[in-house]
């Protein structure tokens, strides 16, 4: 297999090969054409290609420059679309003014083998979404609306999905092969959500019996039904199950109702009634237990006997 450098040559090669336009595009034209350059080299050095490929075809819609063309080719070419990337280098070889007999060897035999050995690969993957990796290389989300082709070999596929085990399948492919590859991905063991709103906001919620905090708690589950307990001092604490299937989210708000406290456990009640008592106990002492008369000094048997009441 041949190993042909993946190379992002600089903006000013770029700008250069094109000199041979029939009409040069404006200095403004130039500055948009660069940063969009600038940007497909950052994306294709971080391993974006799809991102890369973007930047490189709107750079070249401004300034059709065969340098350009190359580096778009070579995106395309790690993206896997390897026809396009054909097409791409085939056209740089048309435009290209001033490529050496080695460059043009180069080229043409990575066409050759491109054209020769390409594998073409189609998914059919459940639930849709997932996103797809070819030997470490994100292509995009499923479906896709193209193929994908690799060259001969021994590929890495990995499919992610947000609440779903990630898969990984490693296969061989020959040339020319075509392949379909045909996954259903299993959700994880929480792949469900609950989330849980109470009032009043200072309230302690607990889902199967683990407090996980107050007011308002979204949490992974397990699917299955889940037990929520709502409680806050002075309130009536309440109580209910919740079920919540694969993938899905339920939503729960509980409103908890204030206890209607009896007037006997109120403080202002026992002080107020505490006095009353304490007025009614010294009445009720005078009326059971009167207090005795004591004569007065000087009159030995009076008719009226004066009493002095001490307590």
């Amino acid at each position: 297999m041949l190993l042909f450098r993946a190379l992002v040559v600089s903006v000013a090669l770029a700008l250069q090969g094109g000199a041979a336009l029939a009409q040069r595009p404006s200095s403004l034209q130039q500055n948009e054409a660069r940063t969009h350059f600038q940007a497909g080299a950052q994306h294709y050095e971080a391993g974006e290609y799809t991102r890369a490929v973007d930047e490189f075809q709107a750079a070249y819609r401004i300034y059709p420059s065969p340098v350009i063309l190359f580096n778009l080719a070579q995106a395309l070419r790690a993206d896997g679309r390897l026809s396009e990337a054909v097409t791409s280098f085939r056209r740089y070889l048309e435009e290209a003014p001033r490529v050496t007999a080695e460059q043009r060897h180069d080229v043409e035999e990575t066409i050759r083998e491109l054209d020769a050995q390409r594998v073409t690969l189609t998914f059919e993957v459940e639930p849709a979404g997932a996103t797809l990796l070819v030997d470490g290389r994100a292509l995009g989300t499923l479906p896709l609306a193209r193929a994908v082709e690799v060259l001969p070999g021994e590929h890495t596929l990995v499919l992610r999905l947000e609440n779903h085990e990630t898969r990984t399948e490693r296969i061989e492919v020959s040339a020319r092969e075509q392949r379909m590859i045909t996954v259903t991905l299993r959700p994880t063991a929480t792949s469900a959500r609950l989330t849980v709103t109470a009032t009043p906001p200072e309230a302690a919620i607990r889902i199967d019996d683990v407090e996980l905090g107050t007011g308002r708690v979204e949490q992974p589950l397990s699917p299955g039904p889940h037990t929520v307990t709502v409680s806050h001092e002075g309130y009536r604490p309440q109580t209910e199950t919740v079920t919540v299937r694969a993938l899905g989210s339920e939503t729960v708000n509980i409103n908890l109702e204030r206890v209607r406290r009896s007037i006997f456990t109120r403080p202002w009640f026992w002080a107020v009634a505490g006095g009353a008592l304490l007025a009614a106990g010294v009445g009720t002492y005078f009326l059971v237990s009167p207090p005795q008369a004591t004569p007065v000094a000087g009159n030995s048997t009076p008719s009226v006997v004066q009493a002095v009441a001490v307590w």
